[in-house]
């Protein structure tokens, strides 16, 4: 039913939107002087950090605790914000995820602890410091200034005054912090800040790659309890899979070469069965199975001693053996044919002549 401009009822309403919108006219001169200050920053995620830790509580396992540090230090020293009191702790979840809150504090999950390489856990830390380096919490909340502010004056007049406007605010964005979700903008551009982070600090971003998989087998498409983090954002893992893909190729990241080592015992000198292996990890990490009669395909493929079978796709790229399997893997990684997660495959790399390596990978079945 609707209301007529003779109801009583609908008289108290519009006369209380004039009000909200006149004290909206007050506060929105004041705009510039509410943004969000370094300090302001810090005090919010502490607020916010509090709330989080007093949920779900904390783990102190000293070598737990430890490696997240050691991963995390590594990673801070090419953070751009040096102002903040960052802080890295574990919370006691057994889901895979991971959260940032203003001001630097990070959180990584028990069971994201214990079920990541140090490589893995690089990429989802640095991926955390993107965000609060970024301040993109904060830009939310000042974005959205107008709107808690005529929540603020709600709740003003309901609470009769009891409460300061100060207090008001800090409550009601403590909540904002811990609900939200990143803008799919936001993730992007945190996926792109982890995986330059960890490639600074040494670690090859291909292992971004892996991170994603193990996460997207994780989740199960649910949402977790809370949506500051990883996974309760948008894009979905799979997505910034394929994402991550066209961006590692472009990535500066320089590692220590070790030549790939024959095994001299295989039947062929050219075939490097330690990096054979290596890439097999690595594949099976991104979520595609091994299986070992496609291995035995490969390496004949590989070594030029038969075609490629019909029921099979075979991607085959080279490199500069001076760039080792990680420059091979770069290449690899960027070929559309490895967008077809849960395909079985066989690995080989052999010595392509000259300053060339060469790697074959055979593919049966999969989805994209």
């Amino acid at each position: 039913m609707g209301f007529s401009p003779g109801d009583s009822n609908f008289a108290f309403m519009n006369i209380k939107a004039i009000a909200l919108f006149c004290c909206l006219l007050l506060v929105g001169t004041a705009l510039p002087a509410l943004a969000i200050s370094t300090e302001e920053e810090i005090q919010l995620g502490a607020q916010a950090a509090q709330q989080f830790e007093q949920k779900y509580g904390v783990v102190n396992d000293q070598a737990m605790v430890g490696r997240l540090n050691r991963v995390a230090n590594a990673l801070l020293a090419n953070a751009k914000r040096k102002d903040l009191p960052w802080r890295f702790r574990v919370i006691n979840v057994d889901a895979f995820n991971a959260a940032a809150f203003p001001g630097g504090f990070i959180y990584a999950t028990k069971g994201l602890m214990q079920g990541l390489t140090d490589e893995e856990l690089a990429f989802v830390i640095g991926h955390e410091i993107g965000h609060v380096d970024y301040r993109h919490s904060i830009k939310q909340i000042e974005e959205a200034q107008m709107r808690r502010l005529g929540l603020v004056v709600l709740a003003a007049g309901a609470t009769k005054g009891r409460m300061g406007r100060k207090t008001q605010t800090l409550v009601a964005l403590t909540d904002t912090v811990i609900g939200s979700q990143h803008s799919q903008e936001a993730e992007s551009e945190s996926d792109r800040y982890g995986m330059n982070m960890m490639a600074l600090a040494g670690y090859d971003p291909v292992y971004a790659l892996a991170a994603l998989q193990k996460l997207a087998a994780q989740s199960g498409g649910g949402t977790p309890d809370f949506l500051n983090t990883l996974v309760g954002s948008h894009p979905l893992p799979k997505q910034r899979i394929a994402q991550g893909v066209d961006l590692i190729p472009g990535i500066n990241y320089r590692p220590e070469v070790a030549a790939p080592v024959s095994s001299g015992g295989v039947g062929d000198e050219r075939l490097y069965t330690d990096a054979s292996q290596a890439l097999e990890y690595t594949l099976s990490l991104l979520g595609f199975r091994h299986r070992d009669s496609l291995q035995s395909l490969a390496e004949e493929v590989a070594l030029g001693r038969r075609g490629t079978p019909g029921n099979t796709r075979v991607v085959r790229v080279s490199g500069e053996k001076r760039l080792g399997l990680s420059g091979l893997e770069s290449v690899l990684l960027a070929r559309p044919e490895l967008n077809r997660m849960g395909a079985a495959f066989g690995a080989a790399v052999v010595d392509g002549g000259g300053d060339r390596i060469e790697a074959v990978v055979l593919l049966q079945g999969g989805r994209s």
